[in-house]
């Protein structure tokens, strides 16, 4: 890297911490801060993170080879292929060594085989003044004195751990798990005089919410959910079930490689997701595909992201704390970053005055959007847990029905009543008749499969009796060469495994 450089990095945390410190002042300057200026500032702290790498993590001075670039976009970018899977967690860490005081989170891979992710007790208090922000703002939390109900997946899962070591700080919380006995009980002996947050996955929310037990109408319920996609639709439901179309439903996106609060929604983005739901030319412009994704806004000082030419996007942490930083990393989730600017023209362009009249009555966050699709690596996500064609493949591939199947696709079906069904479209070979034997044989085998290979699958099955049908695989037979989803893939040298 030639002489030795000044460390910038870590200052700039230290004047972070100092903004974020009061709540008030953060949402002043965000709302009235120019948006190109904080855009602007993300591109400089990513080159300089990728330089603060490559000097001090042994694996990204490695994977660089010490290159000197000019700008963040020449820096090649990285996934858990070719850096967290080639080099050691020690190497992947500052200066090759664990941080003596911290945490470790684990994710299930393609294989199930467990990725662990190492934080020091250093990069939480960053984390946990934006998370504050966050929690204040999309749900005036400061005003409310919320109980916090965490039904996210125990165990040792980024989510479920980080989540209620943030919240504590801020108001009430119970880690229920997804146990479902345990939140009616636990609503029961509280009684409906307190401000409620319910946080966990949209299929387990749904499930929840359908129970008779408690009359949803008589509590204040606000909700919180992520790790996979709810619908407009989806929402519309809970607040009809809850008996109250004004409670406020947040997603949040976050992965356990990088953080779990990338981007939230806001008033704002739930707002310009409405209008490209019910104008689709604003939507294939805004999202240049034919679903309504989830659309949040990020915080650019937080994480730099970067849209690739294969439809997806890349990640560079920006926090000096972080004790295993990223740098451009691809989650490979299917979406992209549309900056502040560059949105309110594309929506001027189709409902100019829909948006005056929104921007009229409101403040808006300065800040960039992320809209996310879905996963571009051939995953679905069921419960919130990523199901991995490789794993169906094993499955298939030990069954006594191996030599009848010659392709195989997975979705995420919603039905009418807003459940999220998992779904396994089974091509037979040429001459294979269709029938009920293999149908079983494969729904067993898959089942047995994932709960042995998938551990975050296997925790949320097991604690999710009530739910246990939607989560089990439902194979659908095709004869040979018949069915379009099969035949549009003729020809291609790679097999496509998700429906959208």
């Amino acid at each position: 890297m030639g002489k030795k450089k000044f460390d910038v990095v870590p200052w700039l945390g230290v004047l972070e911490k100092q903004f974020l410190k009061s709540y008030h002042i953060t949402r002043l300057a965000l709302e009235y801060v120019p948006p190109s200026f904080l855009e602007a500032l993300s591109r400089k702290k990513a080159l300089a993170m990728y330089y603060y790498a490559t000097r001090h993590v042994p694996a990204y001075k490695k994977h660089s080879k010490g290159k000197i670039f000019s700008s963040i976009q020449e820096v090649p970018e990285t996934d858990k292929k070719n850096y967290v899977e080639k080099y050691s967690y020690e190497g992947r860490c500052l200066e090759g060594n664990f941080p003596s005081l911290g945490n470790i989170e684990e994710s299930s891979g393609s294989s199930g085989e467990a990725t662990n992710w190492i934080r020091s007790i250093d990069e939480e208090d960053l984390l946990f003044k934006v998370a504050k922000f966050e929690f204040f703002y999309t749900y005036e939390a400061q005003k409310k004195k919320y109980i916090v109900l965490s039904a996210w997946s125990s165990g040792p899962w980024a989510t479920g751990l980080k989540f209620c070591e943030i919240i504590q700080h801020y108001t009430l919380v119970k880690n229920t798990t997804a146990d479902i006995d345990n939140i009616l009980r636990t609503l029961k002996q509280l009684g409906p005089k307190h401000s409620y947050l319910i946080a966990g996955y949209p299929p387990f929310l749904k499930i929840l919410f359908d129970r008779k037990e408690i009359q949803w109408k008589d509590y204040a319920i606000d909700v919180l959910t992520g790790g996979e996609s709810s619908s407009i639709e989806w929402k519309k439901y809970i607040q009809k079930r809850l008996g109250n179309p004004h409670a406020i439903i947040i997603s949040s996106y976050g992965a356990s490689d990088i953080d779990i609060g990338i981007g939230f929604e806001t008033p704002f983005s739930e707002f310009i997701r409405e209008l490209a739901y019910t104008n689709s030319e604003l939507n294939k412009e805004l999202f240049s595909v034919h679903e309504n994704p989830i659309l949040f806004q990020y915080n650019p000082l937080m994480h730099y992201i970067e849209n690739t030419p294969k439809g997806d996007f890349t990640i560079t942490l920006l926090d000096p704390s972080v004790y295993s930083p990223k740098i451009k990393y691809n989650l490979h989730d299917q979406g992209g970053s549309i900056s502040y600017g560059s949105l309110l023209n594309i929506v001027k362009g189709h409902e100019k005055k829909k948006l005056e009249a929104f921007l009229k009555r409101n403040k808006t966050l300065k800040l960039p959007f992320l809209f996310v699709v879905g996963r571009a690596d051939g995953t679905i996500s069921i419960g919130g847990n990523n199901i991995y064609p490789e794993q169906i493949g094993i499955a298939i591939q030990t069954s006594s029905c191996s030599a009848k199947v010659n392709r195989f696709m997975l979705a995420s079906h919603i039905d009418a009543k807003q459940n999220a069904n998992f779904h396994v479209y089974i091509e037979l070979k040429k001459n294979v008749e269709k029938n009920a034997k293999i149908k079983t044989v494969l729904e067993k085998a898959i089942l047995d499969t994932l709960l042995r290979k998938n551990l975050e699958y296997a925790e949320y099955y097991h604690n999710h009796k009530t739910n246990q049908k939607c989560l089990e695989p439902q194979v659908f037979l095709y004869a040979f060469d018949q069915e379009k989803m099969f035949k549009n893939q003729d020809g291609k040298i790679k097999n496509q495994y998700i429906v959208r």
